[in-house]
């Protein structure tokens, strides 16, 4: 509606912004786009905006369509808050000007900003040429002159929705809602990793939280980060797949890089992890191949993302960018286990040098190869002495076992050292494992290949062993903190390359080992 202080504008202009304001008014990615000029469209972007327009949906046709429950998990950054707590709210109050929305985070601080954003929206120009007074509407949307505190506002007559802000623990007790927007309720891995935190966000969703809603027909939207498998998520998580009368969760999972382990291979692989506190899509959400694209690629491009994945370690690049938190111990080791040194003590000899190496199994989905050097020590511990790893090509796989067997050579003159390698149960494997022995005869290294059978948690047990009675040291370099990461998460985690080839490695120096000395004595 154009006011008598509009500029002039041409009629097809004016037709051209009563259809943006149409196309605002009944689509919230139009919404987004209308009312901020920076708002950046992208691809989860518009799955988001669908999945809110849903819950809108369930909320107008008093829950017989749309969707009631809906988790989103995401990565930091991407927009998540800027959608769902801050822009539609405005948006459904446009629509459903009676609702009675409750918005709740870690804190009341951030709740509070988050209702600010959606209070001073609703007072925009823009917003009020959709729903309030500069628009057509015969009983607009606009504020209640008396209620214009941050933590809780209401909107004017006739209409009677509004916003209450309230942090985690925060007293929402006589408050009703329609809706209950839940935006990240733990503050940082801090208070993730605490159990009784997490105690603390339970009660306080069940008790004070999930009470508060009014209706039958009253929605939730759940946006998370998913920093533990046993945080409100994982346990909303498992509560659906334990009993059939609980929340049933529309639940969107986008990784920030889409890689092979972020998906589950059928329904029944899903319910069980989502029994341990995960959920994985069985497809990419908006769409994505398997090959490490990103979920943002116009903000947060793949080598941004790797790099990121480099400076704060496999644990917290699972949780915070990929959604798939596992447990810091997965059960088998703990980081007090791993003794790191500077230097092998002077007095002590090496000896039994041994490279073992698990070759990928699938170079198209991007399977690492990865290798580990130890060696016995004249004071009885094992030395890990190097470990790599590369998502490479058979080819440059091979080339790198024969780089890093002549480095060892070089840096630590050995009398003898040996090239194990594991050979797959296919036919292919068989010639692959020849393959790789000739290469390593050629270039005057001794190699053997073997089949590796049984469960990798059960061969890992004597390795596992080792490690708890403080018979081994770690030689400190780069490799260390990515290596006890990835034994950390075992049997859980997204790799263990490094567990395995370890685990037969040390089977080769020590175990073997003690089968010639009593042989010798014997």
């Amino acid at each position: 509606m154009l006011t008598a202080t509009s500029p002039q504008i041409s009629p097809r202009e004016a037709k051209k912004e009563s259809d943006r304001r149409k196309l605002a008014r009944a689509k919230f990615l139009y919404f987004c786009k209308y009312t901020d000029g920076r708002f950046e469209d992208a691809l989860h972007m518009t799955l988001i905006a669908d999945k809110l327009e849903q819950v809108a949906r369930f909320l107008q046709t008093s829950g017989k369509e749309g969707i009631g429950r809906l988790m989103i998990l995401m990565p930091p950054r991407h927009g998540k808050s800027e959608m769902a707590s801050r822009k539609f709210p405005a948006w459904l109050l446009g629509r459903l000007p009676d609702s009675r929305i409750i918005m709740a985070s870690y804190g009341a601080d951030l709740a509070s900003k988050n209702s600010r954003a959606v209070r001073d929206l609703l007072e925009s120009t823009k917003y009020q040429a959709l729903f309030g007074g500069l628009s057509s509407k015969n009983e607009p949307v606009e504020l209640s002159s008396d209620s214009r505190s941050v933590a809780a506002w209401d909107l004017a007559q006739p209409h009677r929705g509004g916003v209450v802000a309230a942090g985690v623990g925060g007293g929402i007790t006589g408050l009703g809602a329609d809706l209950l927007i839940l935006d990240d309720l733990f503050k940082n891995r801090e208070e993730a990793e605490s159990e009784s935190r997490r105690d603390l966000v339970d009660d306080w969703y069940k008790s004070s939280a999930l009470t508060r809603l009014e209706k039958e027909y009253a929605a939730v939207i759940l946006f998370f980060t998913h920093w533990h498998p046993d945080d409100l998520v994982g346990r909303l998580m498992k509560q659906m797949i334990e009993n059939e009368q609980a929340d049933q969760w529309d639940i969107v999972m986008m990784p920030s890089l889409s890689r092979d382990d972020c998906y589950a291979k059928d329904a029944e692989d899903q319910q069980k992890k989502m029994r341990e506190g995960v959920y994985l899509p069985i497809t990419d959400p908006i769409g994505r191949p398997l090959n490490e694209s990103p979920l943002w690629p116009n903000r947060f491009g793949r080598d941004w993302l790797l790099s990121k994945e480099a400076n704060i370690g496999l644990y917290e690049f699972a949780a915070l960018y990929q959604q798939m938190p596992y447990l810091r111990e997965g059960g088998s080791f703990k980081r007090e286990y791993f003794t790191i040194v500077d230097r092998v003590p002077q007095d002590v000899t090496l000896s039994k040098f041994t490279w073992y190496w698990d070759k990928a199994a699938s170079v198209g989905r991007g399977d690492y190869s990865a290798g580990v050097l130890m060696a016995m020590g004249s004071d009885g511990m094992i030395y890990v002495l190097h470990a790599v790893r590369g998502k490479l090509s058979p080819h440059d796989r091979d080339n790198l076992m024969i780089s890093e067997a002549r480095a060892s050579i070089r840096q630590w003159q050995p009398t003898a050292l040996k090239v194990y390698h594991q050979k797959d149960p296919a036919a292919a494997g068989k010639e692959s494992a020849q393959s790789t022995n000739l290469k390593l005869a050629q270039a005057g290294l001794s190699g053997a290949f073997e089949p590796v059978t049984g469960d990798k948690e059960d061969r890992a047990g004597p390795w596992q062993s080792s490690l708890q009675g403080g018979g081994v040291r770690l030689l400190r370099a780069a490799w260390n903190e990515p290596y006890i990461d990835e034994h950390l998460s075992f049997p859980k985690g997204k790799n263990d390359d490094w567990v395995d080839c370890s685990s037969s490695c040390h089977f080769k120096v020590r175990v073997v080992m003690m089968k010639e000395a009593k042989s010798y004595q014997g």
